[in-house]
């Protein structure tokens, strides 16, 4: 029964995923070609810079140390990785995509993995899903 919670985050999540990409009658193909160009373009103008950073960790009350081991108390900073162009590096991708006329649709995860990916992008979505980034029928 403790883990209830989490088992059913985990299930509601399943289902979710990135959204895909829409430009009816376009082929996959050059759909998946812009996809790309415009995910590099974003790269290169936008390139990961990480960083990392700490910072002090505030304990409230008290340790109690009982031979090597305390309880309660921790001094060690919080340290944690960041990329200032992140946010850039998703604009981009999203206005090179707005720009070339596709639009971002969020489509269920396919519930099997034989799922027929589509040759074309359709026009109609529903009974649709999306595997491995494409849309597909169930």
């Amino acid at each position: 029964m403790r883990y209830l919670p989490l088992a059913l985050f985990l299930a509601a999540c399943a289902g979710v995923s990135d959204p895909v990409w829409i430009k009816p009658g376009t082929p996959a193909l050059k759909a998946e070609q812009e996809y790309l160009a415009c995910a590099a373009r974003a790269q290169t103008d936008f390139p990961v810079a990480s960083r990392i950073r700490s910072s002090s960790r505030i304990t409230v009350g008290t340790s109690i140390c009982r031979g090597w081991f305390c309880y309660g108390g921790y001094s060690a900073p919080d340290v944690h990785e960041d990329d200032p162009n992140e946010e850039l590096r998703a604009r981009a991708f999203d206005v090179c995509m707005t720009t070339k006329g596709y639009r971002a649709v969020d489509l269920p995860a396919c519930s099997t993995q034989d799922a027929a990916i589509l040759q074309s992008q359709p026009y109609d979505l529903r009974g649709l899903c999306e595997a491995d980034g494409r849309i597909a029928a169930d």
